[in-house]
């Protein structure tokens, strides 16, 4: 499987710094939308460079995002050549992979992916960690620290732990540090390059990386994405996808 191409949706980067600072414990008296902006949109168009490393394997190239909130996430891939090389069509029940160098099509749902990555992925998930928004609404068991510049969550799903550090000056999400317990899996992301895109803050810079311990040592994944576009539309954008005939369902 072309792991670089589920990769890209499943984002992550660099451990809280934030983290060693000292915080002052708050209740959790606001909403969400008041601690965090949330980028909020019908449509969403990008473009952007990527830089993909597992182990000693690395690939660059380009790749175009469109979005329909909610509903819709459409990449396609190209290597620095230009050409595409891969598409996909992600919905929040199933994920369709073109890889057009294999001529061959996958079609994946949620279990699959989580299994695949040992590292639970739902659709919301990946349309937040693209855009920066908060993963998880807060409610009266979000724990909340402070300083002088960040805010600081702490909350748990499931087996799930999330830290989540918030510019409390321009109220964006900048890194996200989810762990899976007990404690040998992470997710991590690191937010940065935030330009106004209408009349909100997007990241134009993410670092990212996923990282599994097991009894055969360390495995980590990396991916970083440096946007040089990246604009809002209340127009309905197109999400063309078709799988070709001749190509043959990856078993």
């Amino acid at each position: 499987m072309n792991k670089i191409f589920i990769f890209l949706l499943l984002a992550s980067g660099l451990i809280l710094a934030s983290c060693k600072r000292q915080f002052t414990a708050v209740t959790p008296t606001d909403t969400g939308d008041q601690i965090v902006e949330q980028f909020d949109f019908d449509y969403f168009v990008s473009k952007a460079k990527l830089r993909y490393q597992e182990g000693s394997k690395s690939v660059n190239g380009t790749v175009n995002i469109r979005i329909r909130k909610d509903s819709l996430i459409w990449c396609s891939i190209s290597p620095n050549v230009g050409v595409e090389v891969t598409r996909a069509l992600i919905s929040p029940d199933t994920i369709l992979i073109i890889n057009r160098v294999d001529k061959e099509y996958y079609v994946f749902n949620y279990t699959e992916i989580s299994r695949y990555f040992d590292f639970p992925v739902d659709y919301n998930l990946l349309e937040s960690v693209l855009l920066g928004n908060l993963m998880l609404p807060i409610d009266g068991s979000t724990r909340i620290a402070r300083n002088d510049k960040q805010l600081l969550l702490k909350q748990e799903e499931g087996h799930l732990d999330f830290q989540t550090s918030v510019n409390s000056e321009i109220r964006k999400v900048e890194n996200v540090l989810i762990t899976e317990q007990p404690r040998d899996k992470t997710m991590n992301i690191e937010y940065m390059d935030f330009k106004s895109v209408g009349h909100l803050l997007f990241p134009h810079n993410m670092q990212m990386s996923l990282t599994s311990k097991s009894d055969r040592g360390t495995k980590v994944t990396s991916l970083n994405l440096a946007f040089n576009k990246a604009e809002m539309s209340d127009k309905p954008l197109k999400f063309p996808f078709t799988l070709p005939e001749k190509y043959e369902a990856f078993k």
